[in-house]
């Protein structure tokens, strides 16, 4: 039998996305759960504080690691055959985060008051000063998971996030049945990053060996390329994060709750293509070094229009079924949620295939300045609309904020990529499949005055999902998901056959 890194470059690409999404499909639930939980037991108030703490704890980490991650991905992958060069580039990571985490956990307690100031939200200083500890840990695993992602052993990187998520649930959910509340949840969260870390110093202990040779210059050298990410990536911060901050510094801490329930649940959407860039970003950097250009017009051809059949279907499913998903798992006050979800999905679900996707290729030819750009616009885009339009419309124009720079992004690093890696985009396949997503709500909105909203819903899921299948796959795409749809049942089946003899 193959081992999986003798397999066929095809097949260890697709091996490597199933394992990574299923990895996804098992976390980002998880960390739902947290949401409902605060959402329907603590109320949108609660659930308010633990989003704003969570934000300003994701820009906090994102200036920390300064590109760390990034970097140990490149430079694994680049040198992961020259044992010295390897060694140099694991330690200078490691060492360095640690470092960097140590002086995080005095600078965010100390800083809790300013934020809770700013915010006008006391309780916000208490939440941040019990996250103050986790920098260590969360900064060390980081580099750690960096250097799993760069020598493509999923298997064990997926295995860490599940576990992040998974302790991060069980602490949490324990703690608010104990009654510690919110401050359960950011509890759990430290507690969480401590476990996972030392699960993962534990998996990678073998595969290298600490040393200061050369740790300066290695570090200038991680430091250069990581900083150029850092922006881009701090930028991304703020599309991602500006709206939330804003409707914090405008509005209210319930306002907060309510947004952050479309926000949760639109990001569902960058699952698939998230587990496509954790692979596509180290396979670029490889084929692109080889100067294989075909492998690399077809990773990134096939990366998109199978994240675009995907995300597609379920877009439509969400959006026509958005107030009773909402309603059912929130409760009634949470209603408000509706319209923004609505105005989120067309912003996420565009990203998610024109940007998402394919997101660190660029940055794998050595090109992070062109990511960095694409974002700064987005960012600018972002920050105008979201002070132009919170104040008047709320919640909504945040949604609208965002849902534009989202989608002025796409455009800008799909053309981009175009111009740098020397593709080609299938325009005709995706303005194909466009014409009939439009077609699909169209019917949707007419036929909803006239039928019944669930069995129109999913009698033109049905038909929608049928016509991807039958006109914008090929036979090639149809056989490989077959084989993987065959190949999991195989692992599956052989899991449970050993739990059965254990």
């Amino acid at each position: 039998m193959l081992s999986e890194n003798s397999m066929h470059p095809s097949k260890k690409f697709a091996f490597d996305v199933g394992i990574t999404l299923l990895a996804s499909v098992i976390t980002l639930p998880l960390g739902f759960i947290i949401t409902v939980l605060l959402g329907r037991y603590l109320g949108a108030g609660d659930l308010g504080l633990y989003r704003m703490a969570s934000a300003i704890y994701g820009i906090a980490m994102l200036v920390a690691a300064i590109g760390i991650p990034a970097a140990m991905i490149k430079y694994v992958a680049e040198f992961k055959d020259d044992r010295t060069k390897f060694n140099q580039i694991v330690s200078s990571g490691i060492i360095t985060s640690l470092f960097l985490g140590i002086g995080f956990v005095a600078l965010f307690y100390f800083s809790s008051g300013l934020f809770a100031d700013i915010f006008n939200m006391p309780g916000l200083s208490g939440l941040l000063k019990i996250l103050s500890p986790v920098f260590p840990f969360a900064l060390v695993g980081g580099a750690l998971l960096g250097l799993l992602n760069g020598l493509r052993e999923m298997k064990k990187y997926a295995a860490a996030t599940i576990i992040q998520s998974v302790l991060m649930v069980v602490i949490t959910v324990a703690l608010i049945y104990y009654g510690f509340g919110v401050a359960g949840a950011v509890i759990g969260v430290v507690l969480a990053s401590v476990g996972y870390c030392l699960f993962l110093i534990w998996t990678t202990r073998k595969y290298f060996g600490i040393t200061f040779s050369n740790y300066i210059q290695t570090t200038k050298k991680m430091l250069k390329f990581g900083a150029q990410i850092f922006g881009a990536n701090a930028i991304n911060m703020v599309n991602y994060q500006a709206d939330t901050l804003l409707i914090g510094y405008f509005l209210t801490a319930t306002d907060v709750g309510h947004y952050a329930v479309a926000v949760g649940l639109s990001r569902f959407f960058w699952i698939v293509p998230q587990a496509v860039q954790t692979i596509t970003y180290p396979a670029t950097s490889e084929y692109w070094s080889n100067n294989n250009h075909a492998a690399l017009q077809t990773m990134i051809d096939k990366s998109m229009k199978y994240t675009a059949c995907i995300l597609l279907p379920i877009g439509l499913a969400v959006g026509f079924f958005a107030k009773e998903i909402i309603t059912t798992i929130f409760g009634e006050g949470f209603v408000y949620s509706v319209l923004p979800l609505h105005i989120l999905l067309t912003g996420t679900v565009i990203f998610g295939i024109g940007c998402k996707a394919i997101g660190g290729s660029l940055s794998g030819v050595n090109r992070p300045d062109l990511s960095l750009k694409t974002t700064s616009a987005g960012a600018i885009i972002n920050i105008i609309l979201n002070v132009s339009l919170i104040p008047y419309f709320g919640i909504i124009g945040a949604a609208i904020a965002t849902a534009v720079s989202l989608i002025t992004m796409s455009f800008i690093f799909d053309g981009l990529t175009i111009k740098t890696l020397l593709i080609k985009l299938d325009i005709k396949w995706f303005a194909q499949i466009t014409e009939t997503t439009l077609i699909a709500i169209f019917s949707f909105v007419v036929g909803n005055r006239f039928a019944n909203t669930y069995v129109l819903g999913f009698s033109i899921l049905i038909v929608y999902i049928t016509l991807i299948f039958a006109l914008f796959l090929t036979n090639e795409d149809r056989t490989l998901l077959k084989s993987l749809i065959f190949s999991f049942k195989n692992k599956m089946a052989l899991l449970q056959k050993g739990r059965n003899q254990g």
